[in-house]
């Protein structure tokens, strides 16, 4: 979950577009945890995550922008 968070972060920083997969994940990920400007405790995200992640919401996201996932 962690990781996803990071990832997030890190897509918001960078220069350039993500692939259609990337961006899909990352505005779900978006629609559930702000983006860290501010120094503050992660554990809510990182709940608010894990719950995001067994939920599926995001691999549902990402198959509706470039397919199914084998």
């Amino acid at each position: 979950a962690i990781e996803m968070i990071a990832a997030a972060q890190a897509l918001d920083i960078r220069e350039g577009a993500p692939g259609d997969g990337v961006a899909a994940a990352h505005a779900v990920i978006r629609k559930y945890i702000d983006h860290l400007d501010e120094d503050r405790a992660l554990f809510p995200d990182n709940d608010r995550m894990v719950e995001l992640l067994q939920s599926g919401e995001i691999l549902d996201a990402v198959e509706d922008a470039i397919g199914p996932l084998d």
